[in-house]
């Protein structure tokens, strides 16, 4: 079993509002993990939010989620290794499809437009500054 302090460490918050507000944050994302199966929605960045949020409020539900037998995997896998060139690849596309079908579909507002572009940059490059996973053949 790992425990969270060899695992990751974790920056409980000690205000226990933000710890609420995390805790929350966490849940949601947690229940919303059942909805990666439909297309479009990544398991990935669920499991990996709700992995950040419990850091920051509950050493409980944090551990539980590094031992799961699923969730762990993606956990560890992400920490221990980063991104393959093509989980960022496929994480840029999905990003500037969501982004664009928002911005064009969704809204004619300019201000809201360039937000998405700005935030759909960050995105991007927030993905690529990722450490890089470089599978070895074995």
């Amino acid at each position: 079993m790992v425990e969270p302090a060899e695992a990751v460490k974790s920056v409980k918050q000690r205000n226990p509002v933000l710890r609420a507000i995390f805790f929350v944050l966490g849940m949601i994302s947690l229940v919303l993990i059942p909805l990666s199966y439909l297309p479009g929605i990544p398991t990935f960045d669920l499991v990996l939010l709700a992995a950040f949020f419990f850091s920051m409020s509950s050493e409980k539900m944090h551990s539980w989620m590094l031992n799961h037998r699923y969730f762990g995997r993606i956990i560890r896998g992400y920490r221990d290794n980063g991104l393959t060139m093509r989980m960022k690849w496929t994480a840029a596309v999905g990003i500037f499809v969501s982004l664009l079908v928002s911005g064009l579909f969704l809204t004619d507002i300019a201000l809201i437009r360039v937000i998405l572009v700005l935030v759909g940059v960050y995105a991007i490059w927030f993905v690529f500054t990722r450490p890089t996973w470089e599978r070895t053949a074995v």
